[in-house]
């Protein structure tokens, strides 16, 4: 089982996510329907095949939104996301 979410660094809440059985674009793509158009926004992800697509980066651009990418090998640019992610984790599944 995948999720994928959307975090407003702003106040820490999730704004958009989907879940889904498997990790293909349609899935991202999703995610990224729930968002109004943001122009000025800033949305960052890792490098993920699913990211970097074409149909992806089109979307994002549709919405006015400006992408932002970590560099390879520094999950620490995620560190927000990935700092959500396990939590939830822990909490839902390791208790």
């Amino acid at each position: 089982m995948y999720l994928s979410s959307i975090l407003d660094l702003f106040n820490g809440e999730i704004v958009a996510y989907s879940i889904a059985d498997k990790q293909d674009t349609a899935f991202v793509l999703d995610t990224l329907d729930q968002l109004p158009n943001l122009p000025g926004a800033m949305l960052h992800s890792d490098q993920g095949s699913v990211y970097t697509s074409e149909a992806y980066q089109k979307a994002v651009k549709g919405k006015g939104i400006t992408m932002s990418m970590s560099r390879k090998g520094t999950p620490a640019d995620n560190a927000p996301i990935e700092s959500f992610h396990s939590t939830l984790k822990s909490e839902t599944f390791y208790l």
